[in-house]
């Protein structure tokens, strides 16, 4: 059916990236992330003050100063230290961060190694009980100096102390990302993408951004250059082949109803949608809306889907009559579902012989 089209899709991307991540990457595909007249964009973010020049990634919000993160064997120079993402932006699922990358000397590296845990090298990768990755469970991987953790872990355990019934990332960090994202919006959602944050009274900071597909355990990688010297270190999220999967129809390809200058920013939501080709090609208005559970591991799902109303099986089993669309967009071709798209998965909603809205009280998430 329709609306598992590119759900479908989408997890078939997922599914090929865990496999793609369990490879040793190539230099050159490494090195294509983050080359300038290349395929991806790269985005500079901010730069990390390393005051000892360990460095620890991590976490942010749960793993920073625990077993779970990866504090680095190898140290650079202490010293600030750019640090830039790799972003893919696909026409259908949006933007991803592929990579991050801590620019250390600027060169372009020859070689690259897998970052090595404190206490472990590189001879010591293959063996039992060595776990040369970091944890991410809240979707967000951060960058600090190793010190720097441990005055934002007794910062963190002060503020839990204070607020014991509040959630670190809805009661602090929320608010603070969704501003950084105001000031800096360039491949950002509404609650925020990516953050240069300093510590309260501080200029000991930590950079942290989305991780690639979300949660998960991932590695990072120093660049070589071709003078033995670390270039960079690099950390690792999607593999961009994970996305060379067989793909319907795109929307792009059709003759849509609107055109592209005449979609105005009604919305600020971020997130995508399905719809049928009788409201985005032919123009009509949505006549029956459902909203599905969305997937809690893909923020930008919505959970919408958009009918025109006389779409019947034969119709619905054909996935080139679906696509996936920026709710901004949907809402352009049709503002009367504005104020329903807030409703709570499971609803759905016909439109009466009135034009209006009505509850449709014998939907369960779906048709």
């Amino acid at each position: 059916m329709g609306d598992n089209i590119w759900q479908n899709v989408f997890q078939e991307i997922f599914k090929k990236n865990l496999e793609l991540m369990k490879q040793e990457p190539e230099t050159a595909g490494l090195n294509a992330l983050f080359d300038c007249a290349g395929a991806f964009e790269q985005l500079t973010i901010g730069a990390v003050r390393l005051k000892t020049g360990r460095i620890e990634i991590g976490d942010p919000l749960c793993y920073i100063n625990t077993k779970y993160s990866c504090t680095l064997e190898e140290t650079v120079e202490p010293g600030s230290y750019p640090v830039s993402l790799s972003v893919i932006d696909h026409p259908v699922f949006g933007f991803r961060f592929l990579a991050a990358k801590l620019d250390v000397n600027g060169k372009t590296p020859v070689r690259y190694e897998l970052a090595m845990p404190q206490g472990y090298t590189i001879e010591d990768k293959d063996k039992p009980g060595v776990f040369a990755m970091f944890g991410v469970d809240t979707g967000l991987a951060g960058i600090c100096d190793r010190a720097v953790s441990v005055v934002y872990d007794d910062f963190i355990k002060e503020w839990r102390g204070e607020n014991p019934d509040k959630n670190l990332y809805d009661d602090f960090f929320a608010e603070a990302m969704k501003a950084y994202a105001e000031q800096h919006p360039r491949y950002q959602r509404e609650d925020g993408d990516y953050m240069d944050w300093c510590l309260p009274g501080s200029d000991e900071n930590l950079i942290l951004f989305t991780s690639g597909f979300g949660d998960g355990a991932y590695s990072s990688y120093w660049g070589i250059d071709e003078n033995g010297d670390k270039a960079c270190l690099v950390i690792r999220f999607i593999d961009p082949e994970a996305y060379d999967v067989p793909m319907p129809e795109l929307p792009r390809s059709k003759k849509f109803f609107m055109k592209a200058e005449e979609i105005k920013p009604l919305l600020e939501s971020g997130q995508f949608g399905i719809a049928t080709d009788k409201i985005m090609v032919e123009g009509s208005k949505v006549g029956y809306m459902v909203r599905n559970e969305p997937q809690e591991e893909h923020p930008e799902d919505s959970g919408w889907i958009f009918y025109e109303g006389s779409e019947d099986r034969e119709y619905c089993e054909d996935s080139g009559h679906f696509g996936l669309y920026d709710l901004n967009t949907v809402a352009n071709y049709d503002p009367d579902i504005i104020p329903l798209l807030d409703a709570p998965a499971g609803m759905a909603f016909f439109r009466g012989d009135d034009g209006k809205f009505y509850v449709d009280a014998g939907a369960n998430g779906g048709n």
